[in-house]
């Protein structure tokens, strides 16, 4: 098996069959790096959804029957993992936020309501295919400040 021990390999093919699935029409792609592969795509939504680790323990406990230590060692190994993997292949972290368009912190929102939002921002998204893209970002549609706001400083210690 040549291609799961020789790591060019395995990227090589890892991103011939993200992009593959893209062309195949409306998929869900569940990490795997795709945040970065498919960075350049405007018809793709990209989504991070994070928790605090107690949540993500009891999580892990929960779906895989696994007591405390096996399910803190398993979350710490997938997280070295995607670090390693796009740290090496991409030189990413996959905390970036600018990797995303919309992150869900799991520990306060439940997955049904997270799912309702992801759908909501992707309707969103859709609906923006048409307007080009130096017309996107968070100036769109806003007007001017009325003056000039001033800026509070905090305390110089």
């Amino acid at each position: 098996m040549p291609i799961l021990t020789n790591p060019t390999l395995y990227h090589q093919a890892l991103s011939r069959v993200v992009e593959g699935a893209i062309a195949g029409g409306q998929v869900v792609i569940i990490g795997r790096g795709s945040q970065v592969i498919l960075a350049g795509r405007r018809d793709v939504m990209h989504v991070r959804i994070v928790a605090g680790l107690k949540h993500r323990i009891a999580y892990v406990m929960k779906r895989e029957g696994l007591d405390r230590a096996s399910a803190l060692n398993r979350i710490q190994v997938k997280d070295q993992d995607r670090m390693r993997y796009l740290q090496s292949y991409y030189h990413r972290r996959p905390d970036d936020t600018a990797l995303y368009d919309l992150a869900i912190n799991t520990s306060i929102i439940d997955l049904d309501s997270a799912v309702d939002l992801i759908l909501q921002a992707l309707e969103h998204k859709a609906a923006q295919f048409k307007t080009p893209t130096q017309e996107l970002g968070p100036a769109t549609g806003l007007a001017p400040y009325p003056g000039q706001p001033e800026d509070i400083r905090p305390p110089i210690s």
